[in-house]
Formats: C-alpha cells, structure tokens, sequence
C-alpha cells in the first residue's frame, strides 16, 4: 500500500499506518487524493481544503495528507467510499488543472486496479452506533450503582428505548425475482424456503432471538370473510418452527388462513437490531396481503426491491419502483439485480443501464423528476455464487449505524441527553448531601427549608400548570369543515388524468397501461395528502408549543429537567395509513366493465367520492389531535410528579444527614470523602458521554 505513496511523493513519502481508513465524502476524497508535492504548497492555503481537514480532527500537514491518502484507499477498498465517483471526481480536477495529468493516470491507473474486498468492514459492530451505544451502556451500569430510587425508571427507560429499537428493512419483488435465495444468503444460512419452513405467500418477519421461534398470526373473521372465506376467530400461536409448515403448505386449509408468519431466529444479522420483512410478491392475488406488504413498508427505513436480472424493469415493477420514489423512498431505495451469475459482465453492465434509465423513463413519463432516483442504489446479486451480498450487507451496515445515518444519530444524541440529565440530578444530590454534611445545623436547615419551598413551589405551578392545560384542550380546534370538499376537488382533478390516459389508448389503440394508472392515482392522492397532515401538524403543534412556552416561563429552570414526548413524531406516527390497492382494482374494473367514456366518468367519480368517505380523514385526524393533546398533557403531570417526588426524596435525605450522629470524625470525614468521590466520578461520566 505505501508503494503508492512513494510514487506520488517520491523521497517525501513518510511512514504512516498501512491500516488506516478514513470517512470522507468521494468528493473530499478525490480532492485529497490529487494532491501531490507539485501543488501541495498551492492547495494547503486553501479555506475550503483546510475545513476538510478541520472537520476530520487532522491537522493539515504533509503526513496528515498521506495518512488521509492511505485511508481513503483502504477506504475504496472494503465499499466504504464509492471508487466510481472518486475516479469521476479525480477526473473533474484534472479538467480544471487542480491535478496534472500523470498525477491522475498514476491515482485512476491505481485505483481501477485495486480488489475490492468488502470483508474489511466485517460487521454492524465496527460502525460508531454500536462502539457509541456499548459505551453509553456501561455508563447507564455505572449510574445505576449509585442506586438512586428517583432515577431508577428513567434509567431504565433510556436504556430500553436505546437497545430496543429496530432498523427495519422491507423485502419486495415479483415472483421469481429470487427474494427468499437472496435473504438466505444475506443471513448466511437457508432460512427460507428450507425443508422446515417452504416457501408460501405469507409475509414473513424475521427477528431475533436467542431461542427460536415461530409465530403464526391469523387474519380476523372480517378480514377471512372480505377474502371469500368463513370467518373464523383464530387465536394467533407461537409453534416450534419444525412445525411451521403444518400451518403455510399451500396443502393444508388453514395456510389461507394465516396472515403472517413472525421467525425469531438467532442470527448475527438480526441481532444487530435489524428486522427483515420478506413480503408476498408484488402479483399477489389477495388483495389484503398487498395492503399488508404496503403498511409494512410504510413503517420500514429501506425498502430493498429485487429483480431478476434476465426479467428487469417489468411494468409491475417499474410502477411499484415510481410509486416508491414518489412517496419519499429515493434515500431508502435498494435495487437489486439477481442472478447475474447467468449473464457476462458486459450483460450487466447493460441491464444494469437499462433498468436506471427505464426508471428515469418511467418516472418522466408519469409526470415526475427523473432525479427522484438519483439517491437510490443499485446491486448486482448472485446468490449461488455469493456475488454482491457482502457489499449489499456492508451498505445495509453503513446505512443504519454509520455516522450519516439519521436514525442512529437520533438514538445515541437522546440516550446521551438523558443519562446527561440523569447525571446531573445525582451530582446534584450528591452535593447536597455534602452541603448537609460539611455545614452547621442552621446551614443544613436552610438548605432543606429550600427544597420544601421548591416542593411548595411546585405544587403551586402545578395547579396553575393544569388549569392551563385544561384549557389547551378546550380549545383545542381541529379545522375540518372544509376538508371532504378540499379531498373531493383533488380527486376530480385526478379522476381526469385517468380519464385522459384512457382516451388516449383508446384513440391510439394501445392496451390501457393499468399500472401506470396506478401512480398517477397514487401519487395524485398522496400529493393531497401530504399537505393536508402537513397543514394539521402544524395547526395541533402551534397549540402545543402556545402552551409548552407557558409552561417554560412558570418553571423556569425546573423546565429543562422535564422529559417530555416529541409530538410531531408522535403525529406523525400515528397518521392514518393510506392503501390504494382495493381502489386501483375498482377503478380498473370500472374502466374495463364500460365502454362509454361519459359513464366511466360518472362511475370514477363515485369510486373517488366513495374512497374519500371511507377514509373518515376529518374524523380520524380529530381524534388524533385529542389522544396526542391527552398525551403531553399526561406526560407534563407524570414529570411534575416525578421531580415533586425527587425534591421529597432529597429533602428527606438532607434532614437525615443532617441530624446524624458518627462515632467518631473518621467516620464523617471517609463520608464525606466518598461522596467526593462520586462527584468526581460524575463529572468523568458527563466527559464520556460527551465524547460518544
């Protein structure tokens, strides 16, 4: 590796480590990598090279340049920085003369001929979420020996919110497209499709557990009979997974029956907090096995959709790929190409193109920026020959726990803000209890006196704290008068692009494009729809934050020690959930069954106006606005009472410590010693936890 360092630096080339590997964007990575000692003195003074460096903790020197130089290869090298885009900007640079050219012959020459080998990155645990989430759990041990009961459930809490949460990824494709080979030999061993657990229709959860288990749900008798079967309540069981196929073999009767099939197995992959969802084929005939598939993937952060390289860009799919892209999955979106081991390299390459620019297509042509696509990645897999997978699995890695990942960050910055908090209440006890220690009875009397006003205080802000509230939900207003007319209007508009689409197949004698109906119907309700929680997220959230800043101002300092509920998540997850499948079919079914255009008109405008009505939305978002309301106002009561509790618990404490006795000044003075010694340890936790 340090070979190419002599190259490019000649006799200035310093001894650095073999194994480093840097994180910089490809772009940054380019820049550092087209320097060399001809413009080293030139691009050293520049402002924007020098950030780089800042924002990487390096100082900008000779070896911290080389240093960078050897770790953005090894970087390239195990898939952490995309080698493609390095050489493209590699190739920017020598347009513009940042780089001469036998400096980028010498670094693309090098780079194109390095093997990629993606097992250096090994696993979930070498990202900074799990290095961050295992040193803010030692330190959620350490908190937890100081045995304070005020802080117990907090502590508590913390930890199961940080541990428990799950980065979920949503499995799609048609049939065939080689979904169960492919998450086989992602999780490194036949999970699906194996002899124990065949291949069925059922969508599949795979979770973790240290002993395994199957459990079988079943669909409700409402849901049984709109599928044209009895209704039966069946009661949903946990089966040792030897016997799972009893209930998902096509040839046993109660395999209708069953709605999902969740495995908790032991598996390294899973145990990183990752759950698979293997959903049934897109050209699923059971409709409410799409709507499942379609909730699922609303609740998941990456949808990973699979097609056969010899079968790609199908209009199913490509519809399917549009609808994802539209709804906000261009991060979230992974494509991936089976079965390459069937095709040359110069077939890849070429499906590859053609799948890429089909989706641009797709998209251009259903009214939609091509760009949409431009964040989604794409895999080419073979699952016999293992081709594709280590990459597939090291970008999953990247992607939930590296340190561009929202999802992590958000996890670690709250279960570092509140052990914070948490600390900061026991350094505070501690200091009390040495205040009552190291003083005479008046100054440890009027520390306690302090606290009782505190606890006076309290009560007194939370009479007037609940009044307040009370009156935030009399006022509560959620404004729905006009929203069934606002929906009907939206869907007038939409109702005449399906009309549009439909005289022009039938004037150019085309075979109606069905799937293609099915964005624009989808993507023209969704438009609506995001406004309209927009609008209502904001209206329940200005009421909201009217009565938190009113709160703030009566508790002043006592309000950062409140833990309160984010609710414009809480909104947001709790949104009603949409599903246009039953409504795709009716329209379909409404332009095939009439040939009169006039009519299918009329009949679209009962589907959408009956579609609108069932959806309730007015009533629904009312609802929610009253339970999220109900929410922090219970949350508010709950934190007053706990810090009400705590102040109790301290006054109590101080009193104690105050009134007692020791045999002899030793005795006082080693207490007073450990609690200096506590102190001290607080403040050395409050500095690591800084650091994660």
């Amino acid at each position: 590796m340090v070979e190419i360092l002599e190259q490019i630096w000649g006799i200035k080339a310093l001894y650095v480590d073999e194994n480093h590997i840097s994180q910089f964007s490809s772009d940054e990575a380019a820049i550092i990598l087209s320097i060399t000692p001809r413009n080293y003195d030139r691009l050293i003074k520049l402002q924007s090279l020098k950030d780089i460096f800042s924002k990487a903790n390096l100082n900008l020197n000779e070896y911290s340049v080389q240093l960078s130089q050897i770790g953005i290869i090894n970087a390239i090298k195990s898939i952490k920085i995309d080698n493609q885009k390095v050489l493209n900007g590699l190739n920017e640079l020598a347009k513009n003369e940042i780089i001469d050219f036998n400096g980028y012959n010498l670094i693309s020459d090098f780079i194109n001929n390095l093997e990629l080998n993606p097992t250096i990155q090994n696993s979930a645990e070498t990202q900074p979420f799990h290095k961050n989430l295992h040193t803010l759990n030692e330190i959620h041990q350490i908190l937890s020996e100081f045995k304070l009961n005020e802080v117990s459930k907090r502590l508590s809490n913390a930890y199961e919110s940080a541990n428990n949460s799950k980065f979920k990824i949503a499995v799609t494709g048609v049939i065939n497209a080689g979904k169960s080979s492919t998450l086989n030999a992602l999780m490194n061993k036949k999970i699906l499709g194996a002899s124990n657990i065949p291949e069925t229709a059922n969508l599949s959860i795979l979770t973790y557990s240290q002993d395994e288990y199957a459990k079988v749900c079943f669909w409700s008798p409402n849901e049984l009979e709109s599928m044209g079967l009895e209704p039966k309540k069946l009661e949903d069981k946990i089966v040792p997974i030897d016997e799972l196929k009893s209930y998902t073999t096509a040839a046993n009767e109660i395999s209708k029956m069953v709605k999902e099939v969740i495995l908790g197995i032991k598996l390294d992959i899973l145990k990183d907090g990752i759950d698979i969802v293997d959903t049934p084929g897109l050209d699923d005939a059971v409709v409410l096995r799409e709507i499942l598939t379609a909730n699922y993937m609303s609740q998941s952060d990456f949808t990973l959709h699979l097609m056969n390289a010899s079968q790609s860009a199908t209009k199913k799919d490509m519809a399917f790929i549009v609808n994802t892209l539209k709804n906000g999955k261009s991060g979230g979106l992974i494509i991936g190409l089976t079965h390459v081991d069937k095709l040359n390299q110069n077939d890849i390459k070429e499906v590859l193109n053609y799948t890429k620019n089909s989706i641009k297509t797709e998209l251009a042509e259903c009214g939609f920026d091509e760009s949409l696509a431009d964040d989604t990645k794409f895999f080419t897999i073979s699952a016999i020959k293992n081709i594709g997978i280590d990459e597939l699995k090291n970008y999953l890695y990247e992607s939930f726990f590296g340190p561009n990942s929202k999802k992590a960050t958000l996890i670690i910055d709250n279960y570092k803000k509140e052990l914070i908090h948490i600390t900061k209440l026991i350094d505070d006890d501690l200091k009390a209890q040495k205040t009552a220690l190291t003083s005479d009875a008046s100054t440890a009397k009027e520390l306690a006196n302090s606290l009782q006003n505190e606890i006076d205080e309290i009560n007194s802000l939370t009479n007037s704290i609940n009044s307040e509230l009370e009156n935030l939900l009399k006022r509560l207003n959620y404004d729905n008068e006009n929203s069934n007319a606002t929906l009907k209007a939206i869907s007038a508009k939409i109702k005449d692009r399906v009309i549009s689409d439909v005289k022009y197949a039938s004037n150019k004698k085309i075979k109606l494009d069905t799937a293609r109906l099915g964005v624009i119907i989808e993507s023209g309700f969704n438009d609506s729809f995001i406004d309209f929680f927009r609008d209502f997220k904001q209206q329940i959230s200005k009421d909201i934050d009217s009565a938190s800043k009113i709160l703030e101002l009566k508790l002043g300092t006592k309000n950062a020690n409140l833990n309160l509920p984010d609710i414009r998540s809480y909104i947001d997850e709790h949104l009603p959930k949409i599903n246009y499948e039953i409504l795709n079919q009716d329209v379909i079914k409404a332009i095939k069954s009439d040939k009169n255009i006039e009519n299918v008109g009329a009949n679209l405008t009962i589907i959408f106006d009956n579609f609108i009505a069932d959806l309730n939305l007015p009533n629904k978002l009312s609802t929610l606005a009253t339970t999220c309301t109900k929410e922090y106002i219970s949350s508010i009561k709950s934190e007053l009472d706990s810090i009400k509790e705590h102040l109790k618990t301290k006054e109590e404490q101080i009193n104690l410590l105050a009134k007692s006795t020791f045999d002899n000044i030793k005795d006082k003075e080693q207490l007073i010693a450990d609690i200096d010694s506590k102190i001290a340890q607080c403040q050395e936790i409050k500095n690591r936890i800084e650091l994660c």
